[in-house]
């Protein structure tokens, strides 16, 4: 069994006084409950709760278990809340040649940052290839027929034009296709 679930079952028991009023505030059979009450009980090594057929009433280690209960859980609702939050933040490092950074990336960059507030974007505008990991650079756009060794190299068919998509251009026509199919037909 899962001690934070015990912990939290455990604060519902305090809160409501009842075992049954915290299996249905949780959602979970009422020997559920009793059964992560024991777990917790295991896990402090002392009885915590005195039951009686009308109330039940804390025992001293009951008590000091509750206040540490309520720290724990109120960690482990910090923590899944930072795992399920939306909203990306940090610093983003993308490095791209001059001609990507003013022709498709700045357009775009007034709608990102008010898409993504808590992010912070840095920007490497140069023509020069960039080592990732040397340069910690977390994106790098470029478009050449001549990538860098250790570097993911994208379909030019699929990437690109789904950046001029994305950017409102429609993608270029190629005269290597026109002159192909003219010699085809």
């Amino acid at each position: 069994m899962d001690r934070v679930i015990a912990a939290q079952v455990y604060l519902r028991i305090c809160e409501l006084g009842s075992l049954s009023a915290a299996a249905r505030a949780l959602g979970m059979s009422r020997p559920m409950v009793s059964r992560y009450l024991e777990q917790m009980e295991s896990w402090a090594g002392a009885r915590l709760i005195h039951r009686s057929t009308r109330r039940l009433t804390l025992t001293p280690a009951g008590e000091k278990v509750l206040l540490k209960t309520r720290g724990l859980t109120r960690i482990a609702d910090e923590i899944a809340g930072e795992r399920q939050r939306a909203d990306p933040s940090g610093t983003l490092r993308v490095a791209c040649a001059h001609f990507t950074a003013m022709q498709l990336i700045s357009p775009l960059l007034p709608d990102f940052l008010a898409r993504y507030p808590l992010l912070r974007l840095e920007l490497d505008i140069n023509n020069h290839p960039v080592s990732l990991i040397g340069e910690r650079i977390d994106v790098a756009i470029r478009i050449t027929d001549n990538p860098e060794a250790g570097g993911h190299r994208s379909s030019p068919r699929s990437v690109p034009f789904a950046a001029l998509r994305r950017a409102g251009l429609d993608a270029p026509a190629w005269p290597v296709d026109d002159a192909r199919r003219s010699a085809t037909t």
